[in-house]
């Protein structure tokens, strides 16, 4: 069972209001009562691929809901399979489960870093955290690097300061100079996450930044 359906599952089933015509779903393939496709996404939709048949008369009642849903594109969620949940997440939510370690075949987690901009749960992966267009793992090495991260934060560096590659001395001198060699030895932990062309320095800034701060 793919993300989608398990989360489909996990909020109730919900079915689609009223009559609707049986007939293959246009993204799934499957044989089901649909919705047309032009309620369920706008014209300028561009994001067929992987779709069975993007020119289909409509959608299934799962394809449908993980469209039509706000919350899937705005809050992240974690899906899991084994047993059978999906939970929305505030950002704090996000961070503990990152730094409880890696991320196992059996949980999703969808981040939207631009909320609201992209439609994530129809294209989450197993065992992936999905970003924008992006499916990217999670190890235990990452985890311990969002915890170095986050006791940076806590030490005054901001944002902008965290992706730069070496600590500015406008916040490192109102630090104890007992602390400065830890500093810097930990500011270079994170340098692969600065190099990286993958967002997982992206993703730690977003899930340890204050909503109204963001």
């Amino acid at each position: 069972m793919d993300v989608l359906t398990t989360a489909w599952n996990a909020s109730g089933a919900p079915r689609l209001d009223g009559d609707s015509p049986v007939g293959s779903c246009a993204r799934c393939g499957e044989k089901a009562h649909l919705r047309p496709t032009r309620q369920v996404i706008s014209r300028v939709f561009t994001a067929f691929d992987g779709w069975a048949a993007p020119s289909g008369p409509g959608l299934c009642d799962i394809c449908a809901w993980g469209f039509l849903t706000p919350n899937l594109r705005n809050v992240p969620h974690l899906v899991c399979r084994a047993p059978i949940a999906a939970h929305q997440l505030s950002r704090e939510e996000v961070c503990h489960v990152l730094v409880g370690g890696e991320l196992t075949p059996d949980l999703a987690l969808i981040v939207p870093l631009r909320p609201g901009r992209k439609h994530l749960m129809p294209v989450a992966s197993w065992g992936r955290i999905t970003l924008a267009d992006l499916h990217i793992a999670w190890t235990s090495e990452d985890a311990v690097r969002l915890e170095i991260l986050t006791t940076l934060r806590s030490q005054g560096f901001g944002s902008r300061m965290l992706a730069e590659p070496s600590p500015p001395f406008s916040v490192l001198r109102r630090l104890p100079r007992s602390t400065w060699v830890n500093v810097m030895e930990t500011w270079s932990k994170l340098t692969l996450w600065r190099t990286s062309p993958a967002p997982w320095l992206s993703l730690a800034l977003h899930v340890t930044t204050p909503k109204e701060k963001s």
